[in-house]
């Protein structure tokens, strides 16, 4: 196996029952935040899972830990992703899902983890903010029995920039 073309830690995910909750408990307890909070679904995200194509939707809050890293909370919003599934298997407890890489070489990073026998979870593209504009795509891995989380992929092109939020917490003023 060759050696993950890693560049950093681009995120760490935690899944959740209720966003809102666990926004307002970050900021309000521990101060991490400002949160910029979004949503996908059908319109805005192609996903496969497991090697099938699979609609769902989430809500997802990004917060900012210092240069280059975050912290993301999802919360699923049916019963039929990864993310439901992931919170039914442990209780439905709010836990660590997984860790995005930044990757020099998207495809090579992809390549070296499946030599390495983590077999692709999900794959997806999600839509930016500009019209017609380049879409994110990412590869969750699964590391699981290895690492105890999912690996995730990412690669963001060059002139890819975020949608428009949902909302942001603490709301602007």
């Amino acid at each position: 196996m060759g050696k993950l073309p890693i560049t950093g830690i681009n995120h760490v995910c935690v899944v959740t029952r209720d966003l809102d909750r666990l926004v307002r408990v970050y900021w309000e307890k521990y101060g991490v935040g400002p949160w910029t909070i979004y949503r996908y679904d059908e319109s805005n995200m192609n996903a496969t899972v497991d090697g099938e194509p699979r609609k769902f939707e989430m809500r997802a809050a990004l917060a900012q830990l210092g240069p280059g890293s975050r912290i993301e909370l999802i919360q699923p919003l049916d019963e039929e992703s990864q993310y439901a599934e992931s919170l039914r298997a442990r209780g439905e407890a709010d836990h660590l899902h997984h860790v995005r890489l930044d990757c020099a070489d998207y495809d090579e990073a992809l390549a070296a983890a499946t030599d390495a026998g983590a077999g692709v979870k999900m794959s997806a593209e999600f839509a930016g903010g500009g019209e017609d504009g380049p879409a994110f795509r990412c590869t969750y891995v699964d590391t699981e029995p290895d690492l105890g989380f999912l690996l995730e992929l990412g690669e963001a092109p060059s002139g890819f920039t975020m949608p428009s939020p949902e909302a942001t917490y603490p709301p602007s003023s």
